[in-house]
């Protein structure tokens, strides 16, 4: 599947090209996500929402690491990635991932990629159902060294429903 750069400079020449669409930023966001083009986040004014997804995204890999049983440097090995942008990924819902680093871990947890920039913040989307269980799954979580049967079950069920959610 090809995926879309929108960049600033293409956005403000469709608009000027199309006077008689009436929109103010270019393409709505859920018609851009419909299609599945990557829209960075500093396109969209409005993304209060996307730090609670990358809180919930740092919670996420944290408890894929913790149940495979990683350390920060073993997943960063494996997902060849830098170990530091893991911690920040974990521990600062103000970092923002590059899209190579959450394709990275994507690929290595086997998880849908589009999925993962979405819960990043590395793409916007306006997709409510995934903001509502990934605020379920990040208020769900603890901080323990090994997962409870119930952090497993969480996890699980999250998983499968960012599995879902792309089909």
């Amino acid at each position: 599947m090809m995926e879309m750069l929108v960049s600033r400079d293409w956005l403000r020449r469709k608009i000027e090209s199309d006077p008689d669409t009436d929109n103010d930023a270019g393409w709505p966001i859920e018609a851009v996500d419909n299609i599945g083009m990557f829209l960075p986040s500093e396109l969209v004014s409005d993304v209060g929402y996307v730090v609670e997804l990358k809180h919930a995204f740092g919670v996420f890999i944290r408890q894929l690491r913790r149940r495979d049983q990683l350390s920060v440097e073993a997943l960063a090995e494996k997902a060849r990635v830098e170990a530091r942008e893991i911690r920040l990924i974990e521990l600062d819902p103000n970092y923002k991932p590059r899209p190579r680093t959450v394709h990275q871990l994507a690929e290595h947890f086997a998880m849908p990629p589009q999925a993962l920039m979405k819960l990043s913040g590395a793409t916007v989307t306006r997709d409510e159902a995934l903001q509502e269980e990934a605020q379920k799954f990040a208020a769900k979580s603890d901080d323990l060294s090994k997962l409870t049967k119930q952090e497993r079950q969480d996890l699980e069920g999250f998983v499968k429903f960012l599995v879902l959610s792309q089909k």
